[in-house]
């Protein structure tokens, strides 16, 4: 089932998310901050699926314009 509604909330939160854990972790290595592992466990394989997830997408997209 498609929703457009659902699309656009996707699509706005997906990068919220992904800003929110990465200043996270950057404010932990800057001011050296020992992060609990729970956080680590879960921020960064959700920051790098959707970065996979996105640059597989583009690339497919590419292809089938050429």
């Amino acid at each position: 089932m498609y929703s457009e509604l659902v699309e656009v909330i996707r699509a706005c939160a997906r990068p919220a998310i992904g800003i929110i854990f990465a200043a996270a972790i950057a404010v932990c290595v800057i001011w050296e901050i020992d992060v609990p592992q729970w956080f680590l466990g879960m921020a960064i394989p959700c920051i790098t699926w959707w970065f996979a997830e996105r640059a597989i997408t583009h690339n497919i997209e590419r292809k089938k314009e050429e």
